[in-house]
């Protein structure tokens, strides 16, 4: 059974051709490859991984790269990096895909060591984007734990407000805010509030 762990480029062409290029190329470094003639078949079995990055061709029929992008991007808050492959004739929209979120492109005819360089590039970049997807779900299931005057106090909190001044705005005493300061420490399992504030950068 794969490791969710394992890297994994997801190649999206219709040309087939390219498509097992580009597929070869991949395994050359010993990433696995997933293949899809289309993107909307891409779409139908995507799940978020801790190491991915997609390839796309950016001039495709009924799904284009850049609505593929789009349709990322709406359906995951921190969708997975993307290479565009690109002809010389679609240059300026790639230029405008990584305007808009994409991490990087290459020319037609791929160059191999070119290629595989980018490729490097992106997948580390998703093992981080994978520990913010992993502390965004912690965060917020911690903030469940919560009553709503601690998220009241929390949300002063991130602003940087003294015990002083959130007691001031909620109409509290500084005491009550305190304890809703360690109520707060407690839940999301840190021992600081500087700790609790590195959360929410």
């Amino acid at each position: 059974m794969p490791n969710p762990l394992d890297p994994v480029v997801h190649l999206i062409d219709d040309d087939a051709i390219l498509l097992d290029v580009l597929a070869e190329l991949v395994a050359s470094i010993g990433v696995a490859t997933r293949t899809y003639s289309a993107a909307r078949t891409f779409l139908d079995d995507y799940e978020p991984r801790a190491c991915e990055c997609v390839v796309s061709d950016i001039r495709m029929p009924e799904l284009t790269g850049l609505e593929l992008q789009r349709v990322l991007g709406e359906r995951h808050r921190i969708p997975p990096p993307i290479i565009f492959v690109t002809g010389f004739a679609d240059v300026s929209a790639a230029v405008e895909a990584m305007k808009k979120g994409a991490f990087d492109f290459v020319e037609k005819p791929v160059s191999g060591a070119v290629f595989l360089e980018k490729i490097n590039s992106a997948l580390q970049l998703s093992r981080g984007l994978h520990v913010q997807r992993i502390n965004e779900v912690v965060r917020a299931a911690r903030i469940a734990l919560l009553t709503p005057k601690e998220r009241e106090v929390l949300q002063l909190v991130i602003k940087r407000h003294s015990n002083r001044d959130i007691a001031e705005l909620l109409g509290l005493s500084v005491r009550t805010v305190e304890n809703h300061r360690a109520h707060i420490l407690t839940k999301f399992r840190v021992k600081d509030s500087f700790e609790l504030l590195g959360l929410f950068q």
